[in-house]
Formats: structure tokens, sequence, C-alpha cells
């Protein structure tokens, strides 16, 4: 993928603008705050207040309003100018900030971001937090087992341990984790995005194979199954307590912070408060995982949702509307305005309408009418009447996935299903979405999905083909 389609048009306006070191600094910093957080993400209002101090202590970081990008910013507090940062940091992609049900605002790095705002502090470890919070190692995000299972080992073993770099090791390893969690959420969000964005069959049909191969594959499926965090995620934390509880090896931690330490004591706080830090993180981590999967369920039911009212749309008003005006918008993006305008104004007319007076006026009142006791029903004998299996047939779910099964099964006699060869170009709406189902399917079972380098065409959609495989 183009890496140009990754990203927002704007998302490095922000670094390419005059005031664009105040921007940097608070992007870094706000990220700083965002690790501290939970998985879920920050409170919005934390990274407010911890903004308006960094603003106010950072003198050499000034904002001018006369090169601001928007014409109506004029921040007249600190509070005012965080605020507004964050508002265009939201603008330009580098954040979003869900609404929870109890109203509160809960910030989040988007992919990308989180990607940049790492190489950035890999590169210039002065925007970094402090010394004993930097971490020695950067592991391939991706690789949730790494993580989970080396850290997991590094606690369990016995023999001739060193507790000041054993925990060393498993801090900076916890903190990877979370930031490839919180990477999964963020690309997870952007494909739910997507679904709404997206008004064409085929764009969203590739966007959920696409889902499958980058998302569901190579993160979410490892999560749940090979990476399952649950199979280490309480011996994991016993054995955290059981160092928190040990005197002897929370002064053995210690040591790694007693150098920024003003004495032993400040030391050993700051190892316990660093235990802790790890213990919460494994204890989130399960909720976290319940979150990606209501964003994995929403992802495929939106989706399959936007699909079947595209199919069903242009059958009635409302969906030759919307394209008459897909028609306008596409051509005024195209500067052809006038050329749409003139053709649409041939589509309709308004006829006069002649008002009637109440004299001539064929209307009467509605009269008072009485319930019909005689039903329909009741004239006719219906005691030999049986729910065959035709008339059941209309009345059962469209598809079930023992149905979706059979016929993908069925029409992949060498293990390779493919779309053109069961859609053509008079193929029925039923069979369409079959073929929608069928990758539906594949995407929670196991198949490889592979779009392919041509376009199947049918009577109302064109799409590109693409290719089911069994694993």
């Amino acid at each position: 993928m183009d890496f140009f389609d990754m990203v927002p048009d704007n998302f490095f306006s922000l670094l390419a603008s005059k005031n664009k070191r105040i921007y940097l600094a608070s992007i870094l910093q706000v990220f700083k705050v965002y690790e501290t957080g939970t998985i879920l993400g920050i409170d919005k209002k934390i990274v407010v207040d911890d903004l308006v101090y960094f603003l106010d202590t950072n003198k050499n970081y000034l904002y001018d309003v006369e090169d601001a990008e928007d014409e109506e910013a004029n921040p007249q507090s600190k509070r005012d100018l965080a605020n507004y940062i964050l508002r265009r940091m939201e603008e330009t992609g580098w954040i979003y900030v869900d609404v929870t049900n109890d109203y509160i605002e809960v910030l989040n790095f988007s992919d990308d971001a989180i990607i940049i705002c790492e190489a950035l502090l890999n590169a210039y470890p002065q925007f970094e937090y402090s010394d004993d919070e930097l971490p020695e190692d950067f592991i391939n995000p991706n690789e949730y087992q790494g993580y989970i299972y080396r850290i997991y080992t590094l606690l369990t073993q016995k023999d001739n341990i060193d507790y000041a770099l054993t925990f060393d090791l498993v801090y900076s390893d916890t903190k990877q984790l979370i930031r490839s969690l919180r990477r999964l959420d963020a690309r997870m969000k952007d494909y739910i995005t997507s679904v709404v964005e997206n008004t064409d069959i085929k764009d969203l049909m590739e966007k959920l194979i696409s889902y499958k191969n980058d998302i569901y594959d190579k993160s979410y499926s490892k999560l749940k199954i090979q990476d399952n965090i649950d199979r280490y995620r309480l011996k994991i934390i016993t054995e955290l307590e059981e160092m928190q509880e040990n005197e002897t090896i929370v002064r053995a931690i210690s040591y790694n912070y007693a150098a920024l330490s003003k004495n032993d004591d400040e030391a050993i706080s700051k190892a316990i408060r660093r235990i802790d830090e790890v213990i919460d993180a494994f204890n989130a981590i399960e909720e976290f995982v319940s979150e990606l999967d209501n964003k994995n369920r929403d992802y495929i039911n939106s989706t399959i949702g936007k699909i079947k009212f595209l199919l069903s749309e242009e059958d009635n008003v409302v969906g030759k509307l919307n394209t008459i005006l897909k028609y306008v918008h596409d051509t005024n993006q195209k500067g052809n305005i006038d050329k749409s305008l003139r053709l649409v104004d041939k589509l309709y007319e308004f006829p006069q309408l002649k008002v009637f007076n109440g004299e001539s006026s064929l209307y009467t009142p509605r009269g008072n009418y009485l319930r019909n006791y005689n039903q329909y029903l009741d004239d006719y004998d219906i005691g030999g009447f049986e729910l065959d299996e035709e008339f059941m047939k209309q009345f059962k779910n469209s598809y079930n996935e023992d149905e979706i099964k059979a016929f993908l099964e069925a029409n992949m006699p060498i293990g390779v299903f493919i779309a053109s060869s069961v859609l053509d170009y008079d193929c029925d709406r039923a069979m369409f979405l079959m073929v929608i189902y069928c990758i539906i399917y594949a995407a929670e079972h196991a198949y490889d999905v592979k779009i392919l380098n041509e376009f199947v065409d049918t009577r109302d959609y064109k799409i590109k083909n693409f290719e089911i495989r069994k694993k």
C-alpha cells in the first residue's frame, strides 16, 4: 500500500507550519503522558492539564498567532492554547478522542502517529521521558508472543537471577507490548471509520480483504490464539506481586533508580511504583482484549450491513436520489459542476399546483367504523394446511454459516475459490451477496484471501477479482 494512502492528507501539516516547533514538542509531550495511561487510552482532561503545565514552564516554545493556520485561532491563555493544539492534532489525524458511556473523553494516538512518535523518540532521545524510563531496546511491535513469552520466562526463571536486570527487561517489554496493543486498537478503529467513508461496494470488499490479511491474520487472531495473554497473565501477576512483597528483591530493583534518586527510600519507592505499573498493565489487558473483540465484531457487522444496504438501495427512491447526488459530487470534484447540473436539471419537473376551494373539494371527512369481527381466516378451513419445506424457505434466515461453508466448499474443488468462477455479468444479487459472505466466513476461519490484479463485471457492479485458499 502507498504510504500516502495510509495517512491523512494534512497529517504532516503541523510539522510543516511556522509553529512546527511548538507542535512537535506538544505532540511528544502528549505522547509521553499518553503512555502513562491505561491500555484503553487516557482521560483527555489529564492530557490538557499536563500540556498546560508543559507550555507554561517551557517559555522557549512560543505560539505565533500571526502565523496560525486557523484564522480563528487566538488563544488567550495557556489552557486555550493546549486545547487548540489538541484540536489541531485530532483534525490532522495524530489523535482521536472517544466519549465513554460516562461522558468521559478518552484520548488515543492513531497507529501511524504511534510509529512516528516512537521513531522520533528513538532518533532524538532528548525528547524522551527521563533516563530511568528510557527503554533499552525496541522489539518489533507486531510480535506479541516475543513480548509476552519473554516476560513470562524472565519472571519464572529461578537460577542465578539478577533482579535489577530482570525487572528492567520486564518493564521495557511491558511498555512495548502496550504500545503494540494500542497500535492494533488504532488500526481497527481506522477500518471501522472507513466503512462510513466508503460508499462503493468494490472499496468495501477490498478493505475487508485487507483487514483479513493485515489485521485479523497477522495480529488479532495471534493475540486470541497463538499469543493468548491469558495463558501467562495470572502467573506473571503472581510473580510480580511476590517480588513486590520481598524487601530484598525490591531493594535489588531499586539499584536501577539509585543514581537518579535523592536517597535510598526514594529509589525503593520508584521500584515499587514501577512494579505496580506492570501489574496494572496486565490486569487491564483482559478488558482491552474484550474491547478488541467488540471492534472486530463491529467492523464485520457494519461492513456487511453497508454492502447489503448498497445492494438494495438502488431499488427505492432514496437510492436513486443518492445516485444522482453522488454523480453531482463526483463531477464537481472533476471541475464539471455546470455539466452535471445541466444534466440533472432535465431529470425533474415541478408541476404547477392548483388550489381548490372547500365547496368544490372532493374530500369528505373520515367516518366512524366498527371492528370487523369476521376475520378472513375464520371463513376458511385450514386444518389440513401443512408447513412444508418450500413454505418454510421463505421465512428462514437468508444465509447461515453452514450454507456459506457448503457453497464455498462446493466451489473450490482444488482448494481454491475464485470469485470470477461464480460471478458473471448476469448473476443475481443473491449470488453476489453470497460471495461477500464467503469473504466474511473466510476472515474468521482457516483460509487465506488474496486480491487479484483483474476485475469482475456484473450487471450492477465492478469489483476486483479475488481468491480464497485453504491454509
